[in-house]
């Protein structure tokens, strides 16, 4: 069902690197989290932290989700799976990047997030198929 789920987080200059990579730990270990260093638009540094749960791990996810968002959260998350998947079967979500690092789990619709992309193993690929299992994980 789940082939693969990726995380991403920026760390602004303004941020604390480690506190980004605790709150990415509540969803991935600690030693799977790379980091890249880029440039930003204004030349300030920018670290691109990743990690990705492969299918054995992937449904973790699902029921941390389960069991720790909110109902509204929940709610939304299931409203909204056709408007999250994409045609390559991905579910896209943001989560609080502030909460995670309180140990909490939430959506939020702001840019200083934690990227995360289930991608839902259908075969052939089709979208309807992915949106039809999500239902089912969440």
């Amino acid at each position: 069902m789940i082939h693969r789920i990726t995380f991403r987080a920026f760390v602004a200059a303004t941020e604390d690197e480690a506190r980004v990579r605790e709150a990415l730990a509540i969803f991935v270990p600690l030693d799977s989290i790379t980091a890249t260093k880029v440039a930003g638009h204004h030349g300030n540094e920018i670290v691109i932290l990743e990690a990705t749960l492969g299918r054995r791990d992937g449904g973790h996810l699902f029921e941390i989700l389960r069991e720790q968002l909110s109902p509204q959260d929940l709610s939304r998350l299931e409203r909204e799976i056709p408007e999250r998947t994409d045609e390559d079967c991905c579910f896209h979500m943001r989560l609080d990047k502030q909460a995670a690092f309180k140990g909490r789990i939430s959506l939020t619709d702001s840019k200083d997030a934690i990227d995360a992309c289930a991608h839902i193993a259908t075969y052939p690929s089709k979208r309807d198929e992915a949106v039809r299992i999500l239902g089912e994980l969440l």
